[in-house]
């Protein structure tokens, strides 16, 4: 365990106890060929990771997850390595082997299929540490949403479904940098990696039924370009804002000191947080200090910050006027008249009706704001820009809707215990 003990860590410890009281390990699934019974490998050699390594290879295809903590550091912390074949499960601890490139090389090959649950963060330090973006990935939460499984939908209940196997709570949320490990934290962090090869071939076969293969694959090559690990500021500012619509000026000061605390919190591996809270930026978006007595003495500022970094934050204030002011989704004055309110309520319950009909999750597809704007334009005529909506799967999903609400298909409700929909286009 870390010195820091923050209330994050502190959650941490409390979420690790809880979990390991009364607990009861579920039996492994038995009888499917490609779900490996024998218990897991525990790795710290550099002889046993580099056969392992070679087996990898060999398969072909293998599962990956990891268990990190990056509560109190800008990178996460890798705590443990998790893999599986159709013949074997191994956890690799990365505290002992320092050297995980063989590992990555096999993520970074185009040749050899990776498969992951939720997977983003488990791939970022491939692309930061290795220096090559991750290259054939296959996330089963992804593809899940392509076959008409709830957006987005944990492992647990993935395996549930598909295999009819109850693994039993999982506890992400606990104290990886321990060891040992307890046989508890063992038995699970296998059980992330277990399964994925079973669950991977049920999903192919649906998506190829379906034709939606090319779909997922199209979704899941966001992970092999090195810019979806970059640093993404419109994002980050989107999050510090929430639904609030700054004015430019506050715009303009929320970018330069978003974008300087990301700097300060690489510089420093911190969260950003613990550099400057988001509502810190806001505040002195709103209502700049002109001196670092100042800054130091706002609420929630942390006066070491202040004491380090005052005088660039300052000055980046003052500059923010030369930066361009990012603009944000302003709902449009249409959307507040009372008939259209209740239409677009009308048709984006259609829509996810219509989704569900298609054995495909709504929520994959768009969100309620995005899918506003679209109906809106398709329903006056009006064309959008540089919306997901108009290109890729998106596109096809959007425009099989629209033909269906032009007359060209149908959507049938019925229920028998429990509500069913049945969607058909031409």
């Amino acid at each position: 365990m870390g010195k820091n003990e923050s209330h994050r860590r502190k959650h941490r410890q409390q979420s690790h106890n809880e979990s390991h009281a009364d607990a009861v390990i579920t039996p492994i699934l038995e009888g499917n060929p490609l779900v490996p019974t024998s218990q897991a490998d525990w790795i710290d050699t550099e002889d046993d990771f580099q056969t392992l390594c070679d087996e990898l290879h060999c398969s072909g295809i293998f599962s990956y997850d990891t268990e990190f903590i990056g509560e109190d550091s800008y990178y996460a912390q890798t705590c443990l390595i998790q893999v599986a074949t159709t013949k074997r499960v191994a956890l690799i601890d990365p505290f002992v082997l320092k050297d995980l490139s063989p590992l990555y090389a096999l993520i970074a090959d185009p040749t050899i299929t990776t498969l992951l649950h939720s997977g983003s963060q488990d791939l970022e330090p491939i692309a930061r540490l290795y220096g090559k973006p991750p290259a054939a990935i296959f996330d089963t939460q992804l593809a899940a949403g392509f076959v008409g499984y709830p957006w987005p939908i944990a492992l647990t209940k993935l395996i549930d479904t598909i295999l009819h196997h109850d693994v039993g709570g999982h506890f992400t949320f606990s104290q990886w940098d321990a060891r040992p490990l307890t046989e508890r934290q063992l038995f699970y962090a296998a059980d992330d990696v277990r399964y994925l090869i079973a669950i991977h071939d049920h999903l192919k076969s649906k998506l190829e039924i379906l034709g939606r293969a090319q779909w997922a694959e199209e979704e899941c090559s966001a992970f092999t370009s090195m810019d979806y690990y970059a640093f993404n500021h419109f994002n980050v500012v989107k999050r510090i804002c929430k639904n609030k619509i700054p004015r430019d000026k506050e715009m303009q000061r929320i970018q330069v000191v978003a974008a300087l605390r990301e700097n300060i919190a690489i510089e420093l591996n911190l969260p950003t947080r613990a550099v400057i809270p988001n509502e810190c930026v806001l505040a002195l978006a709103k209502k700049p200090v002109k001196t670092v007595e100042q800054l130091a003495s706002m609420k929630g500022f942390p006066k070491n910050m202040a004491s380090r970094f005052g005088a660039k934050i300052l000055r980046a204030i003052l500059d923010a006027t030369n930066v361009e002011p990012m603009r944000l989704r302003k709902p449009q004055a249409i959307e507040k008249e009372a008939e259209t309110r209740q239409e677009l309520d009308g048709i984006w319950s259609l829509f996810g009706a219509w989704c569900v009909g298609n054995q495909l999750s709504a929520g994959l597809v768009t969100n309620r704001p995005t899918f506003t704007d679209w109906f809106l334009a398709m329903r006056d005529g009006n064309s959008l820009d540089d919306s997901p909506l108009d290109s890729g799967w998106r596109g096809k999903a959007v425009r099989d809707f629209a033909n269906m609400l032009g007359g060209n298909g149908e959507i049938t409700f019925m229920y028998d215990n429990s509500l069913k929909t049945k969607s058909t286009t031409p």
